[in-house]
């Protein structure tokens, strides 16, 4: 990559385009995760709800399902949360490189110019 690439007009809207999408997809990341975890906790309260008292097959049959089935949204929502974790590192990225060499500070000057041209006018 050239010194100006990065200034390239095509290339700022190519990386503004792929920040928006990053952070298009940790948003959707993050509503997968939310639905993950409301759904594990709606199978963990059927489970409960439904736990026969006086204790027959198919009604534990059914509340171990549903539990199952909690175990799993959260091991689905815990990707999701990887998943969004990596989606907001690379928005977060930073576009610029990092500088190449050491800045040369030889030409400025310590302000006190200011106040001589002020003393001039």
């Amino acid at each position: 990559m050239s010194s100006d690439d990065h200034l390239n007009s095509n290339r700022i809207r190519q990386m503004a385009a792929l920040r928006r999408g990053a952070i298009r997809s940790r948003s959707y990341c993050v509503i997968a995760l939310g639905g993950c975890a409301v759904g594990a906790a709606e199978f963990v309260f059927d489970a409960v709800r439904r736990w026969p008292v006086p204790a027959n097959f198919k009604g534990v049959c059914v509340a171990i399902i549903y539990l199952v089935c909690a175990v799993g949204l959260l091991g689905l929502g815990g990707f999701f949360l990887r998943l969004a974790k990596g989606f907001h590192r690379e928005a977060k990225q930073s576009v610029m490189p990092p500088p190449t060499g050491t800045p040369d500070f030889s030409q400025l000057q310590d302000g006190s110019q200011i106040a001589k041209n002020l003393e001039d006018m």
